[in-house]
């Protein structure tokens, strides 16, 4: 069984890796890259300085990738003493902590995973930044606001469709058995790129019940759903996905 892995270009080259350190037959293909806004990475340090003048204890910045991870660490001798960064996944997190900023990463690397923590369920009156790409993580925004935050997002970078996917190595059709996708984005973008039909009857492997509902609504029906986009969760939930058929091919 052949994966075909949609997620953003940057991150293709290391998650092909990962499966084939998993012995699983995957191609990796980049249907969208991230892309920094100079203009509004521009306006970051006078944001940040407007920080030092708010009198709550903590503020807390959630840092929603690795490409809003990377400015945060720029930025680095700028914040305020009281920050408390969270991170959505072990990368991003990563990139925090390598920068020696203390930094809580979810189990669940996702948005779910975020709302889980019991340092973002009792927010009322707390400050809190979303640093993020322009659109998306309305599900943190609403919830956080729900709970009572005083939420602002920073929206430092673009998601931006390739004119043509790119992939690790040159596949065809026939090949693939199951679609991977991490986001929404990608599940939309691969609809515009890739014959409607062929999509529809393959398996998918998506990250939450957001972005199933999302291939649902396309015409996806067999769809499994992994426990967050870790290229960790991916591969035990496409392990599973083929014993599953290795079993029913017995029968």
């Amino acid at each position: 069984m052949t994966f075909l892995l949609l997620r953003p270009q940057a991150k293709c080259q290391a998650s092909a890796q990962a499966f084939k350190q998993a012995n699983l037959s995957a191609v990796a293909c980049g249907l969208i890259d991230t892309v920094v806004d100079d203009d509004a990475i521009g306006h970051l340090p006078a944001k940040i300085s407007e920080l030092w003048s708010l009198a709550e204890q903590n503020i807390y910045v959630i840092v929603t990738s690795t490409v809003a991870a990377q400015q945060c660490v720029l930025m680095k001798n700028q914040w305020p003493s009281n920050i408390c960064f969270f991170a959505v996944g072990a990368s991003t997190g990563r990139i925090l902590d390598d920068a020696g900023l203390a930094v809580v990463v979810p189990q669940e690397a996702r948005t779910e995973g975020l709302l889980a923590l019991p340092q973002l369920n009792h927010v009322d009156n707390q400050s809190v930044i979303i640093m993020k790409g322009f659109g998306g993580r309305e599900l943190l925004h609403d919830t956080l606001t729900t709970r009572g935050a005083k939420v602002t997002e920073w929206e430092v970078y673009k998601r931006i469709k390739l004119d043509s996917p790119v992939s690790t190595q040159d596949w065809r059709a026939t090949q693939i058995r199951c679609i991977i996708a991490t986001s929404g984005e990608v599940i939309q973008a691969a609809f515009d790129y890739f014959e409607v039909n062929w999509l529809q009857t393959l398996n998918w492997i998506v990250v939450s019940q957001r972005t199933a509902e999302i291939a649902s609504k396309m015409g996806v029906t067999q769809i499994d759903i992994s426990r967050d986009a870790s290229d960790q969760a991916l591969i035990q939930c496409a392990q599973k996905l083929v014993t599953r058929a290795r079993h029913s091919s017995e029968y």
